[in-house]
């Protein structure tokens, strides 16, 4: 088996890397294959090109093979590459540690120092991953309903290194101070733990309930200083729970006063409502 120099460690920042990177790493390594003086090599190399172009099996199919298949032969380059091409067609760890696990069955006990290198790049990768995207984020959010309660939308613009994301959603039956706080949750959520943030709200609500008053809910058993159940008790334990992830800060926005991001997720949140109409 011929051995190409590529350590785990180059390995996993070539995951992280981008397609055009990662490109660039497929074709030296063909070079290489194709440099060998060995006609098995080379017949075998224009066996695997056609097997992964042509044929029925589909591409996700093939590279669970291969994986399988470079576990058991137990060359680490293929593993290392086969990896790296599943997470970039977008596979989850579950489905590649599968995938291993299927070498392990089928190779024996001789895979498994092979396969404790494959899981370290595994978890090098998702680490990187995190690293890229914790950061310092921005996010403005509002929520809005028709009626109150009635129909109601939500919205988040979540900004981090000039770049913009923005999320929207709906309920059915609802009010406007769910809404607000089911926006602030839905963005938390698609934010990389340990992230800063600032948070942007026109809602009195979601601010003093955040900084102030869920100490004081929490510390009664979820009661209000009239010793009643705190209003919308679901959405404030799941936001307390998340917030605990973040270092945040939190800022007053007047509402419709001209601040722009307030304004998109004013609009995102109203077009959300609209559309909810329209599915009934």
């Amino acid at each position: 088996m011929f051995e190409i120099e590529l350590d785990f460690l180059t390995a996993g920042r070539l995951m992280s890397a981008n397609s055009d990177d990662f490109q660039e790493f497929r074709e030296k390594m063909n070079e290489i294959i194709l440099s060998k003086d060995d006609l098995n090599i080379k017949r075998f190399f224009n066996l695997d090109t056609r097997i992964y172009s042509d044929n029925k099996l589909s591409s996700e199919l093939k590279e669970m093979l291969g994986l399988v298949s470079s576990l058991v032969l137990r060359c680490d380059d293929c593993i290392s590459y086969h990896i790296i091409q599943c997470k970039k067609e977008g596979w989850t760890n579950e489905e590649i540690l599968e995938a291993m696990s299927v070498g392990l069955i089928v190779g024996g006990s001789i895979v498994i120092p092979h396969l404790r290198r494959a899981v370290n790049l595994l978890e090098e990768f998702d680490q990187n991953e995190v690293k890229e995207k914790t950061g310092n984020y921005k996010i403005y959010t509002d929520g809005a309903c028709s009626g109150n309660p009635g129909p109601g939308g939500y919205a988040a613009v979540i900004i981090l290194d000039g770049k913009e994301e923005k999320i929207a959603g709906a309920a059915e039956n609802t009010t406007n101070n769910r809404m607000e706080l089911k926006a602030v949750i839905e963005a938390l959520k698609s934010i990389p733990k340990g992230s800063s943030i600032e948070l942007y709200s026109d809602s009195t609500y979601v601010l003093n309930g955040l900084s102030k008053w869920v100490k004081s809910w929490k510390s009664k058993g979820w009661k209000t200083a009239a010793n009643k159940e705190v209003a919308n008790k679901d959405l404030w334990t799941e936001l307390d729970s998340l917030v605990s992830d973040f270092k945040i800060d939190y800022f007053k926005v007047e509402g419709h006063s001209g601040d722009y991001y307030n304004e998109v997720a004013d609009s995102l949140a109203k077009e959300a409502i609209k559309k909810e109409k329209h599915s009934d």
